[in-house]
């Protein structure tokens, strides 16, 4: 099972810190997380990839497809997160083999997740708004 193979939850728990540090500090991505306590995206998303990874099932969030519908996710944020991940995969010791793996299994939801346009967006719920977040990189340029 690749979860033992890649020493157990504590070294998601470990990516994942490293991981989600680095999303809240980054003046784009970390827009994303305004009201979100790190510490409880962290264990979510330690949870849903402890079960992706042949764990326990303990996950009880929404999956991503649901989770994300009303994000303008684009192609450019989703390369941004994947980088970050790759780079706290290598900071927090995680094998090459086992780094390809992990960036393959967590690629998979990227379709689900990207979208082309804004009007692929949906809300989740009545209230709900649909989240834009400019790149505040392209701002300035303009």
């Amino acid at each position: 099972m690749f979860l033992e193979e890649l020493g157990g939850k504590s070294i998601l728990e470990k990516v994942h810190k490293i991981f989600y540090d680095k999303m809240y500090a980054h003046p784009w991505m970390g827009k994303f997380f305004v009201d979100i306590k790190q510490e409880v995206i962290e264990n979510q998303q330690t949870d849903f990839m402890v079960q992706n990874f042949g764990g326990p099932s303990n996950y009880v969030g929404k999956l991503p497809i649901p989770a994300h519908k009303h994000m303008y996710i684009t192609e450019e944020m989703f390369m941004i997160r994947q980088k970050m991940l790759e780079e706290s995969l290598i900071e927090a010791g995680v094998i090459p083999s086992h780094r390809e793996k992990w960036l393959k299994i967590d690629g998979a939801f990227r379709t689900g997740i990207v979208k082309k346009k804004v009007e692929d967006c949906e809300k989740r719920f009545f209230t709900d708004e649909i989240l834009i977040i400019d790149n505040p990189d392209k701002k300035q340029a303009a």
